[in-house]
């Protein structure tokens, strides 16, 4: 009789993924069958228990062990198997095991999920920890939903709104006055669209986390008496399958009390902490949310770094060790397991502990999770932590929308381009080769103007980067499709469209990114045919990935085109989108040498004397700059959102004269300016004139323009000061979009100079 001794230990998990993937033990048991097709279920990824077993009620219980493996559900239609459409209800502890049902909806599709259901059950031990809950997104003018007892801060645009309100703002400043500063710092910069940060992976923003209803910021460390008691189970004993294994079964967890510690109340009323509270609820009511199928998790446990443990708030500069990563279901709902081994000190015996039972003190751990998109290595999002959790622990995941990578779009064939990234498009206008629709408007000429919630908000914007081109064929005959591409005029001949792109599938107990593209036919495969492919649900509608960087600037015709299996074209499968494309080339410079009113012109690092009138007459500072889209010897089409000059005296901002005006019309007024705005007008008739300091009056034929920059307000230096550091910055941000984000602003070129008194 073959035995498994299940030993605890810490370990960097393999990568095995399929529709449901498990992590350690677990005993697989059909609960219910209640479909006509053949049922079967698969393990995988777990060596000497992997295997294919019926989908019957009579099958045995099959007990499976391994750090990281899989489940698929598959049915036979009659041309044989092929995996079901599957989700998981949450686990549930009882009678000493944890439990939950995966259930499944074969090719038949009534959707009913009662096809086969299959229960995994595992014993409590005394080390194994397991979390379960959703992860969604949310939207709107609100605050992190998923979060009732603390404000989770988790990026800029959030930050910005909630400090608009009085009882936020004051909760806020006291925990990370820091964090506030260094964001009011940035206020006198050029304004740019207040649209929210593209979803790029590595977004440096770290959450920010304040209690409502106490003062201290983290939890204290949490300690627990643990008991337990070695036992073993006996799998399928009457049979020659049979299968020992052994573990420490949980019997009981009590909670030790901690040492106190000296609690700082940062200065927070009671009265602020109340009202902060009714505020922050009454923000959650705002929020728009959905769900994130398929939605790519790295699990983490978190240290707590040395100033955390002293009793400042969560800064996130603890270190993060690997337990596992995960891919929810179609529900975006998940369920991981781990097990902790640190090292069990004060180890006792008690007086009360029964013979076979051990008692222990443990730590309970710090958790944390990060969204995955799709190629990237980095995390696009990380969660707050989650302190002290249980053995048993429901933990939902709200990510803001812009940096939830791909929100699953429907495939209901209503037209076929249904989308570019998260930007929705409507159905074609043969007419004025417009499409409207989802408070969307992208032109004859491919400029796009994106108002829904799905996507980033764009005014008269052209794309760059990698567009993710969805839609869907909606024909069982359509095997292939094909691409073609041709420029957008009259008698531009279309040319075969043959960038390859790779799709995720799962392949075995992994999953990997195949190609979508076959040369062999010169078409790509559609996906949304290949069941027996098993590419994941949430990325069918993906059919073509356009590297913009191929191309010229300039606006382009994409057709599509769907071929059966001998590559014969299908009837009412081809429509056409128009995409103008630009590279974002901007020329940004801001020259070294400045000169002051009364002192003449200096390099950088320049120490300019103040003349000995500079209190009466205070003197300006002549700074030359340009940033330029599409730069050339004649005028190009133009992105420009903004661009303007900032200034920075010491640590803090400085105000001053001329500001930023509004870029309305080309040419420009002949109003001085330290920068411009685009100001949108039509959604659909769009100007790209606005190239940037090109379109000054005053700018030379490089596109350098000069501006006497003067104190806001006062003198360069305050009365009694006798020497600053400044810095003049220039920045500028484009309107360009990918579909998912949008062209991040760029600072370019700081200059340092010094001011002192004579």
């Amino acid at each position: 009789m073959p035995k498994t001794r299940i030993k605890s230990r810490r370990k960097t998990l393999k990568i095995f993924i399929m529709s449901i993937n498990m992590q350690g033990t677990w005993l697989v048991k059909v609960k219910s069958k209640e479909a006509a097709f053949a049922q079967q279920f698969k393990i995988e990824g777990a060596g000497i228990y992997d295997g294919t077993y019926t989908g019957s009620t009579a099958t045995p219980e099959v007990f499976v062990t391994a750090p990281n493996w899989a489940i698929t559900i598959l049915n036979n239609p009659g041309s044989g198997f092929v995996p079901s459409e599957m989700q998981i209800k949450f686990p549930v502890q009882s009678g000493g095991f944890y439990s939950f049902d995966i259930q499944s909806d074969d090719i038949g599709g009534d959707k009913d999920f009662n096809d086969l259901i299959l229960t995994c059950r595992t014993p409590v031990a005394s080390n194994d920890y397991i979390i379960y809950g959703n992860v969604g997104y949310y939207a709107g003018l609100c605050i992190n939903p998923c979060w009732r007892d603390r404000l989770v801060i988790d990026s800029v645009a959030t930050l910005k709104q909630t400090l608009l309100n009085p009882s936020l703002r004051a909760l806020i400043s006291a925990y990370y006055p820091e964090r506030v500063a260094a964001l009011n710092s940035r206020a006198n910069y050029v304004s740019l669209n207040p649209q929210p940060l593209p979803p790029n992976p590595g977004d440096p923003f770290k959450a920010m986390v304040i209690p409502l209803h106490e003062s201290t910021p983290i939890p204290a460390k949490q300690k627990a008496l643990v008991r337990s008691r070695a036992e073993e189970m006996t799998v399928n004993a009457d049979t020659k399958e049979a299968q020992t294994f052994y573990f420490n079964r949980l019997l009981s967890s009590e909670k030790l009390t901690t040492a106190a510690v000296a609690v700082n109340t940062f200065g927070v009323s009671d009265k602020i902490r109340v009202d902060a509270a009714g505020v922050a609820a009454r923000f959650r009511y705002n929020c728009e949310t959905g769900s994130l199928p398929s939605a790519i998790l790295n699990v983490k446990e978190y240290d707590r770094s040395s100033a955390e443990l002293s009793g400042a708030p969560f800064t996130g500069d603890g270190s993060r060790e690997q337990l596992g990563q995960i891919i929810a279901d179609r529900n975006g709902n998940y369920i991981f397991r781990f097990t902790m081994t640190d090292e069990q000190t004060d180890n006792e015996i008690d007086s009360d502990t029964a013979p076979g039972e051990t008692a222990s003190s443990q730590r309970f751990p710090d958790v944390m999770l990060q969204l995955m998109c799709l190629g990237n290595a980095t995390p696009i999002y990380e969660t707050a932590p989650y302190w002290n959790i249980d053995h048993l622990k429901r933990i939902d995941i709200c990510v803001p929308k812009e940096k939830s990578c791909l929100i699953p779009l429907a495939c209901n064939g209503q037209h076929i381009i249904q989308g570019i990234g998260n930007i929705v498009l409507g159905a074609p206008n043969l007419t004025t080769n417009e499409r409207i629709g989802s408070n969307n408007f992208l032109n004859s000429n491919g400029i796009i103007t994106s108002r829904g919630s799905l996507g980033p908000q764009t005014r008269c914007a052209a794309w760059y980067g990698t567009l993710l081109m969805r839609g869907c064929l909606n024909n069982k005959l359509v095997k292939y499709y094909k691409l073609w591409v041709k420029e957008n005029t009259l008698f531009a001949p279309y040319i075969p469209f043959t960038q390859p792109f790779s799709l995720p599938k799962q392949f075995g107990a992994n999953i990997i990114e195949s190609q979508v593209y076959d040369s062999t036919v010169g078409a790509y495969l559609n996906v949304e045919n290949d069941a027996a492919g098993n590419w994941l649900v949430a990325y069918r509608n993906i059919k073509a990935q356009i590297n913009c960087a191929a191309f010229a600037n300039g606006s382009y015709r994409f057709k599509i085109e769907g071929y059966d299996a001998d590559m014969n074209f299908v009837n009412g499968t081809d429509e056409r989108v128009r995409l103008y494309i630009d590279n974002g080339n901007v020329t940004a410079d801001l020259k070294k040498e400045i000169s002051m009113e009364g002192v003449g012109e200096l390099g950088e690092c320049a120490l300019f004397t103040l003349p000995a009138d500079s209190d009466a007459n205070v003197p300006g500072l002549t700074v030359k700059f340009r940033a330029v889209h599409n730069l050339a010897a004649t005028p190009q089409p133009g992105f420009m959102n903004s661009y303007g000059l900032s200034m920075q005296k010491g640590a803090s901002g400085f105000s001053f004269i001329p500001g930023s005006e509004p870029a309305t019309t080309i040419p420009l007024n002949n109003i001085v300016n330290s920068g411009r705005t685009y100001v949108h007008g039509d959604d659909l008739i769009c100007s790209t004139s606005f190239q940037g300091t090109y379109n000054e009056p005053g700018a030379d034929a490089n596109g350098y323009y000069s501006v006497t920059l003067k104190p806001a307000s006062g003198n360069w230096l305050e009365p009694g000061q006798t020497f600053c550091a400044f810095s003049i910055t220039l920045s500028h941000q484009l309107r360009l979009t990918d579909g998912q984000g949008v062209y991040a602003g760029t600072s370019d070129n700081a200059v340092l100079i010094g001011i002192q008194r004579p």
